[in-house]
């Protein structure tokens, strides 16, 4: 009888692989990406934002989206802003602790100048 067990449990793990498992035939994976340092990612709409830290300028948006592309951030609490003229600037704050960081940031239209606002005069 005992025999018979070990074929059944054999027979049940030599079965096909889970399709949540199987990569398709002449696909790679992208190797990980393992970081110990802090760094934040950028995502911007427009891409062409300035972007601060701190008060310091580090660059414009696009050159923070990614690979290979990110922005080096020191352990502790940031003040993370990002304006372009035409658009309302938007600011976080920002605790780093050693991660990867990634952002989403969409800037929207301020109404120019002499616009109406949408009130009564």
């Amino acid at each position: 009888m005992r025999p018979v067990v070990c074929a059944l449990a054999l027979g049940a793990c030599a079965s096909e692989p889970s399709p949540l498992f199987r990569v398709p035939l002449g696909y790679t994976l992208p190797p990980a990406r393992v970081t110990t340092r802090s760094e934040l990612v950028l995502r911007c709409v427009p891409p062409d934002a300035e972007v601060s830290v701190d008060g310091v300028p580090q660059g414009l948006c696009e050159d923070f989206s990614g690979e290979p592309g990110t922005l080096p951030m020191r352990p502790g609490m940031h003040r993370v802003e990002v304006k372009k003229r035409g658009f309302l600037p938007w600011s976080s704050a920002l605790e780093t602790d050693g991660t990867r960081v990634v952002m989403n940031v969409t800037l929207l239209e301020s109404a120019p100048q002499g616009a109406p606002t949408g009130g009564t005069p």
